[in-house]
């Protein structure tokens, strides 16, 4: 059952306009740090691409390091909203088109997936920042699994083999991402898009795909 909703009282214009200059430095670094990668990355660029001083970049983020993990973050908390947002009386078909569409959806997000390796080689080379992302992935991974909900009580074999399946799923979406540079037959969205479904039947927990797609 769904917590009721709380009501919030209407923002202000300060914290509209707080809320805006965040969300566009946010947007406007998700940009640079894909094009330039991590370490290349320059606050000032960053703050240029809106607008804006390094200044105001400091008034909404610690540095270099905060602003990038606050990517991921946003990411990871919009993701777990879409899954939340599915109606509670979802048939367990639509449950498992909805978890496809949210896995293929990465492929119209061109920067994201390559953003994605940028921020595993980041937590492999920062140690000090790898809880955090750790955590963020087990809240993600854990609210997207959910989406894949099986119909008959599942051996804890079973439950391993669908955890290692869908460790194995996220990682494609980034790998098609950057293979798409240098093989010209991953340029056909709709191709590759179809490729990467089929794949998605394959490894998703297989009751589920047996129920909702072989079966139709």
């Amino acid at each position: 059952m769904k917590s009721p909703k709380v009501q919030l009282p209407p923002k202000n214009k300060h914290q509209a306009r707080t809320e805006a200059t965040r969300r566009d430095l946010l947007d406007a670094a998700e940009k640079i740090f894909a094009r330039d990668g991590y370490e290349r990355t320059q606050i000032e660029t960053i703050a240029a691409e809106v607008g804006r001083t390094k200044g105001a970049v400091y008034a909404h983020f610690k540095g270099k390091e905060d602003l990038f993990l606050a990517l991921f973050e946003r990411k990871v908390l919009s993701q777990i909203a879409t899954v939340q947002s599915w109606p509670e009386g979802m048939s367990f078909e639509d449950r498992i088109r909805a978890g496809r569409k949210l896995f293929t959806a990465s492929l119209d997000e061109e920067g994201w997936p390559i953003l994605l390796l940028e921020f595993k080689l980041f937590a492999l080379r920062n140690t000090g920042s790898v809880q955090r992302i750790q955590d963020l992935y087990h809240r993600l991974y854990a609210g997207i699994g959910q989406a894949l909900p099986s119909k008959s009580k599942r051996s804890k074999t079973e439950q391993k083999r669908d955890l290692i399946s869908l460790a194995v799923l996220r990682g494609i979406p980034s790998s098609i991402a950057l293979e798409r540079h240098f093989d010209p037959s991953l340029q056909s969205s709709s191709a590759t898009k179809a490729a990467l479904e089929s794949v998605f039947d394959a490894l998703a927990p297989r009751n589920a795909v047996d129920d909702c797609f072989h079966q139709s």
